[in-house]
């Protein structure tokens, strides 16, 4: 219907003939806008359709800028990029639930509706654009595979070849495949220049969908075409030395490269799913790990003095706990190049190894061989080491040996993916280790999260009653003043109009003294743990993260978004 009505105001206007327009009807595709239809068909050009809307709707042809646009990153994220390219729209200004944007027909409801349903804006506010203008807008903001690989083309993405050579027939089928490894080449070297952590590659029945995770936050850069999936993974299998031929079950591997002579390490694993394997890779950059200092990494001085005194003791043992992804390496990695001297043995069993730190003996745990964590820890302890790094404790006998080390005289590091210092203790216990020796090894639990830092050049502050701040425990009482701050929805260029930039960590730190012990050794639950220690001067996660608040260093939001009150 809405079709007919601009058919026939074009043909009224003496921008159309009837028979072309009847074309228009019989040739038009169920995906496309009717102006999409007749461009495609030549029956009209940019210019035409330009001139049909200046004589007839000039309000809504679009007069400003494409060079300075603030687009909210939230608004970015949150319609699709296949159908923003697929309609030819594009949002240019968002301010008070109100959502400006470019479309090639203005007057189609059905795509109105369909923005409002995704963005959650009050009101659309829609102009007239040519084309060539929204697809500049368009590849400013989601920039297309092949501009990516062009720009890309004279990078150095180098592979660091391990010391068991491919097969060749592997080999032979990676350097057939020339824009596969292009592809596969381009991605990694895209997202390490954006600083991203992780690389997602997630097939669907239709596409395959590439996401990085920039500052914690995932977010789909490109959309790739389904028939891809299959060479593209079996690429990022050959280049990490996994099967290629097994499709079924979970790999993990390991890619080395060389970017613009840095050393990057990447994580590989793969999933099958539905439609096909899913890969993720955890991007980690040697150099970055080596240059860390403990000061670097978000510790309140007091925590840091807690933190400092622990890694100096001649034994006990630390453990570092938080989810995937929390900083949990780069901490441990800061506090042993700390101790990294001539003097100290230091050995670390780890799966894998992160980064190679000269100085320190690491080994590779590779349970397929039967070179696990606790046979890794028995050798270990015939190899006279003053300081001790368990990748993680995973069960009963790893736990067992790792408290006995500690025990005897080593200082020993370890983690575990529990949720606060308190429930470590828990888990402990749950895995079958006896109290009296978990109370008796443990010198400190640091439990961290990793929130992101306003970014400082468009940071606004945020207008909070202060009877709030006082219940969130912002503020001790109303008399108080303090500055919140929180990110610019529009963002700017610095932060990559997100409005946060880089990250810092947030801890809470569970020094063991005698009362605690008493109460570990007794089998007391994580509550009661946490109740002594929070009288003994603890400092929850939460209670850390209002501290970067009061500071300006990050947001609420972002405090509410990662941590729990």
């Amino acid at each position: 219907m809405e079709n007919e009505k601009i058919l026939n105001l074009l043909i009224k206007a003496g921008f159309l003939k009837e028979d072309d327009a009847k074309r228009a009807v019989a040739e038009g595709r169920d995906d496309e806008d009717i102006f999409q239809t007749l461009l495609r068909l030549g029956i009209m050009s940019d210019k035409d359709i330009m001139a049909f809307f200046q004589n007839i709707l000039p309000q809504k042809v679009w007069k400003g800028s494409i060079e300075n646009l603030d687009i909210p990153s939230h608004i970015l994220n949150s319609i699709p990029q296949d159908f923003l390219r697929k309609y030819k729209i594009v949002p240019v200004k968002y301010e008070k639930g109100k959502l400006h944007v470019l479309m090639l027909n203005p007057l189609n409801q059905s795509l109105v509706n369909e923005l409002r349903f995704h963005t959650k804006a009050s009101t659309i506010v829609t102009y007239f654009a040519p084309l060539t203008t929204i697809e500049k807008v368009l590849d400013k903001h989601f920039p297309k595979l092949g501009d990516v690989l062009s720009q890309i083309q004279d990078a150095e993405v180098e592979i660091e070849k391990e010391d068991d050579e491919l097969p060749i027939d592997q080999l032979m089928h990676a350097t057939e495949e020339a824009p596969i490894v292009k592809l596969a080449n381009g991605l990694i070297y895209e997202s390490v220049s954006m600083g991203a952590s992780d690389i997602h590659v997630e097939p669907f029945e239709k596409k395959v969908l590439v996401r990085y995770r920039v500052d914690g936050v995932l977010r789909i850069y490109h959309q790739l075409p389904a028939n891809i999936k299959d060479s593209l993974v079996a690429r990022y299998k050959i280049m990490s030395n996994l099967d290629i031929a097994e499709k079924r079950k979970p790999q993990d591997g390991r890619i080395r490269i060389k970017i613009e002579g840095k050393k990057i390490d990447l994580r590989v694993s793969t999933v099958p799913t539905v439609y096909g394997e899913k890969v993720v890779m955890r991007i980690q950059e040697a150099e970055k790990y080596l240059n860390v200092k403990l000061e670097d990494l978000g510790f309140e001085e007091d925590d840091l003095e807690k933190f400092r005194s622990a890694i100096w003791k001649p034994w006990g043992m630390i453990l570092v706990t938080g989810p995937t992804g929390s900083g949990k390496t780069t901490t441990l990695y800061s506090a042993l190049m700390e101790r990294n001297q001539p003097g100290v043995n230091i050995m670390t069993a780890e799966d894998p190894v992160e980064v190679a730190i000269p100085g320190i003996n690491q080994v590779q745990v590779n349970e397929r061989i039967g070179l696990t964590f606790s046979n890794v820890l028995r050798a270990f302890l015939r190899q006279d080491p003053d300081i001790i790094l368990v990748g993680e404790i995973r069960d009963q006998e790893t736990g067992d040996i790792a408290i006995r080390a500690s025990l005897t005289g080593h200082l020993v590091f370890s983690t575990l993916h529990t949720n606060d210092a308190p429930t470590t203790i828990s888990r402990l216990t749950d895995m079958g280790i006896e109290p009296f020796l978990v109370g008796s090894s443990l010198v400190l639990v640091v439990a961290q999260r990793l929130v992101r830092r306003l970014c400082n050049n468009c940071k606004r502050p945020h207008d909070i009653p202060k009877e709030a701040l006082v219940r969130m425990g912002l503020i001790k009482d109303t008399s108080e003043d303090v500055t919140v701050f929180k990110a610019n929805e529009k963002g700017c260029e610095v932060c990559g109009f997100t409005g946060y930039k880089g990250r810092t960590a947030v801890h809470e730190i569970m020094e063991i003294d005698d009362e605690l012990r008493k109460l570990i050794i007794k089998g007391a639950t994580a509550d009661e743990i946490r109740e002594a220690a929070k009288k003994a001067g603890m400092r929850t996660l939460y209670g850390s993260g209002l501290l970067k608040v009061k500071k300006g260093i990050t947001s609420l939001e972002e405090i509410n978004r990662v941590l729990m009150q």
